[in-house]
């Protein structure tokens, strides 16, 4: 099933592109941040005086839970291209004239090319 908002034209799909942008940079900030941490938590395992099982628990709880996230940010992504492309596709459909004015037979469509019971066309 589908979530969240792909846009419901082609310029609103690239407006949320342009923000999801803005997000994707965010994140490779954060994946900075946490690429410290568990440099840092490498370190810290090394110290006998502390814990290290118990920051080893901590830095995997961590990677699982941006990896996890992360790799929502990265699907989404994938959704939204496949959502500009549709609108692209739709765009590109409407403003043929020829197949919208000129042909009286029905149209459909069978793995991205478009049938009609007298004219085969591929876009």
């Amino acid at each position: 099933m589908r979530q969240g908002n792909y846009g419901n034209s082609l310029s609103s799909v690239q407006l949320i592109a342009e923000a999801f942008n803005a997000l994707v940079k965010a994140a490779d900030g954060v994946e900075g941040r946490v690429r410290e941490f568990i440099t840092t938590a490498d370190r810290m395992m090394k110290d006998p005086a502390l814990d290290s099982r118990r920051i080893r628990h901590e830095v995997d709880e961590t990677e699982r839970r941006w990896r996890t996230f992360y790799n929502s940010i990265r699907a989404y992504g994938l959704a939204l291209a496949d959502s500009a492309k549709f609108f692209e596709n739709w765009q590109a459909v409407t403003t043929t004239p020829l197949l919208l004015h000129c042909n009286p037979y029905p149209i459909r469509s069978i793995g991205g090319v478009l049938i009609s019971q007298t004219l085969a066309v591929e876009l």
